[in-house]
């Protein structure tokens, strides 16, 4: 079967992996139940454990469903290239894919499928999230601690899920017993799957627009479950969101030394970048975890460079971030 014709721009992938019962699927949930106006292609490895809301699903076909908030679900189940392609070939197409792995098994499995011929050119890895049981990992067998931190060295954020369970000298022996074997992991404490979606899917506005104009500065995303409610204002403090654009063009160089100078702390950034020593086209920053990208994209200059970021309060300055771009200004 010949793969469907690719589109002009790859669809960004989100993978979502952990061990069983980690709390992948409720973090699933809270994507679908609140969309934000992205349409959401699904993949799972076992239809039946989304266990997805009634009211969501609008009609079900062989292997996949369409759901009330314009999202499609499709099952992995042997044949994760295949689904892909199947998931891709809808209409209307996704304009993000999401894929839930099994609790046993590996990201870069997923990843390395989706390498084959026949999708690789129609999908692009957006990050990996690895959801870990902070009161069960202590628990588990030897095989199952292993299978488990090995997913999470595949992942760009560790979530620690379900730390409302657990005491806070536990979860420093969690984190410990993760940074033995993965010393660079980026760590995020979750509670009921609870993760802002501007470290899950970052803003990235428009040329056209303002920063006061992205979603109201990135506000809180509506929760699925009531008591999520009373941990909002609290799991919110706990991060800081920083922004930053300018009509000057950059240097390239000046800019891919900076990325080497960024600090530790930072979750997420994304950024569309005006380069003076590029005429045409725009370079496209990525950051999630410890992974940094930067591309070129052909098409118009952008009229100015954007940058938003996310990370734990207190774990940047985000004055001196602004003064690391501002030496990227080509001179």
């Amino acid at each position: 079967m010949r793969p469907p014709r690719a589109a002009a721009e790859p669809l960004p992938v989100t993978i979502l992996a952990g061990f069983l019962g980690a709390g992948k699927t409720t973090l699933l949930k809270r994507i679908l139940s609140d969309p934000q106006g992205t349409r959401f292609g699904v993949l799972v490895n076992d239809f039946g454990a989304i266990n997805i809301d009634a009211e969501l699903v609008v009609e079900m076909g062989a292997d996949q469903i369409s759901l009330a908030n314009g999202c499609i679900c499709c099952s992995i189940r042997d044949d994760l290239v295949e689904a892909t392609r199947r998931l891709i070939a809808s209409d209307p197409r996704p304009q993000h894919v999401v894929i839930e792995t099994s609790g046993v098994s590996r990201p870069l499995a997923v990843v390395d499928a989706l390498l084959d011929e026949e999708v690789r050119d129609l999908v692009k890895l957006d990050s990996i999230y690895c959801l870990v049981d902070a009161s069960e990992l202590m628990n588990l067998d030897f095989a199952s601690t292993e299978l488990a931190i090995d997913q999470a060295a595949s992942a760009d954020i560790v979530l620690l899920n379900k730390c409302d369970l657990t005491s806070e000298p536990e979860l420093e022996a969690v984190e410990e017993t993760l940074r033995g074997p993965i010393p660079n992991v980026q760590i995020l404490r979750t509670r009921f799957a609870e993760v802002p979606r501007d470290i899950l899917f970052p803003t990235q506005e428009r040329p056209t627009q303002g920063f006061d104009r992205v979603r109201n500065r990135f506000p809180p995303a509506d929760h699925v479950h009531e008591h999520v409610h009373e941990h909002t204002h609290e799991h919110e403090e706990e991060f800081e969101r920083w922004s930053w654009q300018s009509a000057d063009p950059l240097d390239s160089n000046k800019f891919r030394d900076a990325m080497r100078q960024l600090p530790p702390g930072l979750l997420r950034a994304k950024g569309i970048l005006l380069f003076a020593d590029q005429r045409e086209g725009r370079g496209i920053f990525h950051l999630v975890g410890k992974r940094k990208s930067l591309e070129q994209e052909a098409g118009p200059a952008p009229a100015m460079s954007q940058l938003v970021a996310i990370g734990r309060r207190g774990s940047f300055d985000p004055a001196a971030l602004s003064q690391l771009m501002e030496l990227c200004k080509s001179r």
